[in-house]
């Protein structure tokens, strides 16, 4: 969703990345295979490696990501670089809930619904998943269309700390 470019992935632990930041309310954007950079290997030899990502921040900085530790640190501190240990990216529930979520990445969510779910969580502030779906009147699949709402980040669903369920909450983003 907020990959720029082509998505091309080293492994499939750079693919689950890739997931979590699409999903990821900080991030704008994230590109894969960014570019080649100079790395110092722990005998001192300088070795070009090209990170897994280049992902931009709403903060406005940009961070080479790796998918997993590489045995060499980054020569040019100009770029800030962090490798991120396969143990954060497989978290769970957090990796189940971010696929499933994005098989509705391209659903369309009429108007109709978007106005009367915004305006239902105006009124109550927060709602459970099957709550807000329950007011999605001309889509075809509710709970997706809520979903794919906040892939758009037009609201927010709490996806990382338990498995979706229908007492998920729903709140608008502000």
């Amino acid at each position: 969703m907020r990959c720029v470019g082509i998505p091309i992935f080293r492994s499939a632990l750079a693919r689950d990345l890739g997931v979590l930041l699409d999903l990821d309310d900080q991030v704008e954007a994230w590109q894969c295979l960014p570019k080649a950079l100079d790395f110092a290997g722990p005998d001192g030899v300088i070795v070009q490696h090209i990170p897994d990502f280049l992902v931009r921040y709403a903060c406005g900085c940009e961070v080479f990501l790796d998918a997993g530790g590489i045995d060499a640190v980054p020569v040019d501190a100009e770029f800030a670089y962090t490798a991120v240990c396969e143990a954060e990216i497989r978290i769970e529930p957090a990796l189940s809930n971010a696929r499933e979520m994005l098989r509705y990445a391209r659903r369309n969510v009429p108007l109709g619904d978007r106005i009367r779910l915004l305006a239902y969580l105006e009124d109550v502030g927060s709602a459970t998943l099957v709550d807000a779906a329950s007011g999605m009147q001309e889509s075809r699949e509710p709970v997706g269309a809520v979903i794919a709402l906040a892939l758009q980040r037009i609201v927010r669903i709490d996806w990382r700390e338990r498995r979706l369920a229908p007492d998920s909450r729903v709140e608008i983003v502000r």
